[in-house]
């Protein structure tokens, strides 16, 4: 598998994607997870967009790195809780974002689900297939695939997750179309101690990973081995499906995470870019081990 990690690993520090592609290859990675998540989309949102994405790109190749996978922006797309987002400005960047991974040969980007209180299963799945057919055009055009991802939330005030791999599947399949598949997180999965059965139930389905560790009871995108996350049993997982995604890190908050509960007095929130550096370069041995391990690293 190709060791992967998200550019947003350093939106703490990094001012530009040009900023954050450079820290990833000094750490030594050589694949790349678009991160569009915010409000990174928004710097696209011209009409000279193309020419922007082409300079990344060439730059991004220049230190020899190519982007993999990505991810679209998030936002509440059944329900706006909150009153200040911008419904149709998301959506729009949402396939912006589309088209700027066919600029960059991104084969796949990850679009969340909805949710939205006191609604049935039925409902919810009805109302999902609504949003992401509006995006099925732009899909269609660019040939990018788009990937539901698994959240680590419980079912609450009526509302229905796509919280396992058996939801996932199902609605994929109620979706029925090609380039609509899956995203596993396995630290969202981790929150119900189930990843090893998810992954063999999406099999095929599944496309693309988030690999970040948890104490099994909250998402808290930890390194693998600082909480309790099965490493084992989720790297057999994929490969007994002979997974061919990129195994993609999302551990953005692996130290920041800490700091908040060690001393909230001290404004520790912000990791110096040394200690990042020093993070991320771990990261990657991290990586390279656990695939390692299993005779799956690929350069």
């Amino acid at each position: 598998m190709k060791l992967c990690t998200t550019t947003g690993d350093f939106s703490c520090h990094a001012k530009t994607e040009f900023d954050k592609i450079k820290e990833l290859s000094l750490a030594g990675f050589r694949y790349a997870d678009l991160s569009m998540y915010g409000d990174e989309a928004k710097a696209f949102m011209h009409d000279n967009w193309r020419e922007d994405v082409k300079k990344l790109k060439d730059y991004a190749s220049e230190l020899g790195v190519t982007f993999v996978q990505a991810h679209s922006p998030a936002f509440e797309t059944l329900e706006t809780l909150d009153p200040n987002e911008n419904w149709q400005e998301k959506l729009d960047q949402t396939i912006r974002s589309i088209e700027v991974c066919k600029e960059l040969d991104i084969p796949m980007t990850v679009v969340h689900a909805g949710v939205k209180r006191n609604t049935s299963k039925e409902e919810t799945l009805k109302l999902n297939k609504d949003f992401y057919n509006l995006l099925l055009p732009t899909m269609e055009k660019t040939g990018v695939m788009v990937l539901v991802e698994n959240v680590g939330v419980q079912d609450n005030n009526g509302r229905y997750y796509l919280n396992s791999g058996e939801r996932l599947k199902e609605f994929i399949e109620y979706f029925d179309h090609p380039l609509l598949q899956a995203c596993y997180d396995v630290g969202h999965g981790n929150v119900f101690r189930n990843q090893y059965e998810d992954i063999l139930t999406l099999n095929s389905h599944l496309k693309a990973i988030h690999y970040n560790d948890n104490d099994g009871k909250r998402d808290m995108h930890c390194a693998p081995f600082l909480s309790t996350l099965d490493n084992y049993s989720v790297i057999k997982a994929l490969a007994e499906i002979n997974f061919s995604g990129p195994f993609t890190f999302e551990c953005t908050e692996t130290i920041k995470s800490k700091l908040k509960e060690f001393d909230k007095t001290n404004n520790l929130d912000n990791l110096s870019l040394d200690v990042l550096r020093a993070y991320e370069k771990a990261l990657y041995e991290t990586g390279k081990y656990l695939l390692s391990a299993f005779d799956l690293f690929e350069e």
